[in-house]
């Protein structure tokens, strides 16, 4: 079994993939021989130095911490639960969802509960279907956000959301607008959504 990252390998890492140096990192926040002592093991950095730490390596604190981001867990139940939608597994997809639906980070617990709203309606629960959505409904209206707010109309009205009305060229443009919106925007995570999406329509074009 492979021995665990510690937190002092995990910077070293992050930082000699990305090119820098133990100055570049330390700044004239602390010292080189401070953070060589941290890669090492050796000491402990605060809460403090940490943030200036991921902040300069691109990262989060989670994942120095933990090796893995916090909501990543909950983003692969997501997109478990859609894969199995798809495929006509509504129970599987419903225990797939997990966690997901408890997050408390905006945008993805609002893309799990529509989740679970579409799963509940092929499961023939319209009611518990139509109480979460009234739910989602106040979020979404309160983030300004159209493009979830279309994804919800579609499931109240009982249909299958789709982006591009089954052409997969204007889909793949439509994501990549919607992407360039969101980056500008700087919502990280909509934007990976949607360019991950016209990467896909993209890849399967090239079929």
């Amino acid at each position: 079994m492979p021995r665990q990252e510690t937190l002092g390998q995990r910077i070293r890492r992050l930082r000699q993939q990305r090119g820098m140096s133990l100055a570049k990192v330390s700044g004239g926040d602390f010292s080189r021989a401070f953070m060589n002592q941290v890669e090492l093991g050796r000491s402990q950095p605060s809460t403090r130095v940490l943030r200036v730490i991921a902040g300069r390596l691109g990262t989060e604190v989670d994942y120095l911490l933990e090796g893995r981001l916090p909501n990543l867990d909950r983003e692969l139940a997501l997109e478990r639960a859609r894969v199995l939608m798809a495929r006509g597994q509504a129970r599987r997809a419903l225990t797939a969802l997990g966690e997901a639906v408890e997050a408390s980070d905006w945008p993805i617990r609002t893309d799990a509960r529509l989740c679970q709203a579409e799963v509940l309606r092929a499961l023939g629960r319209a009611e518990q279907a139509d109480a979460v959505l009234a739910e989602e409904r106040k979020v979404i209206a309160a983030h300004r956000d159209s493009h979830r707010l279309d994804r919800l109309r579609a499931l109240e009205r009982g249909e299958a959301f789709s982006i591009g009305r089954g052409d997969p060229d204007t889909a793949m443009r439509v994501h990549l607008r919607l992407a360039d919106r969101a980056m500008r925007a700087e919502r990280d995570y909509d934007a990976l959504e949607h360019y991950r999406a016209a990467r896909v329509l993209l890849e399967a074009a090239v079929r």
